[in-house]
């Protein structure tokens, strides 16, 4: 019950969620936890919405700090092999506009 009325009160904001989604964040706190009979507010919204933002990131709730490093050093990989392939292709660029290194 619960699921379904917040799902209908997010999407009365054009919000489009998923029930897993939404089950997941009711159950992810117990600051989320509403009574069968309390209304979902503005507020509430705010906070899927905060919560959907750091979900599988380094800074999401409820993490240990081993999986939080691990998330991190991922994401310093990813980023590393990221400036290596936009290196190149600036150099590549650089080439056939003929512009060489001063």
């Amino acid at each position: 019950m619960n699921t379904t009325a917040a799902i209908k009160f997010f999407r009365s904001y054009g919000v489009k969620c998923e029930v897993k989604l939404v089950e997941e964040w009711l159950n992810s706190s117990s600051s989320n936890q509403k009574g069968l009979n309390e209304n979902f507010c503005e507020e509430d919204l705010y906070d899927f919405n905060e919560w959907c933002r750091w979900k599988g990131t380094g800074y999401e709730e409820g993490i240990d700090d081993k999986t939080r490093i691990e998330i991190f050093i991922k994401e310093i990989n990813e980023l590393k092999s990221e400036i290596d392939r936009l290196n190149t292709e600036k150099a590549l660029l650089e080439e056939q506009l003929g512009i060489g290194i001063f």
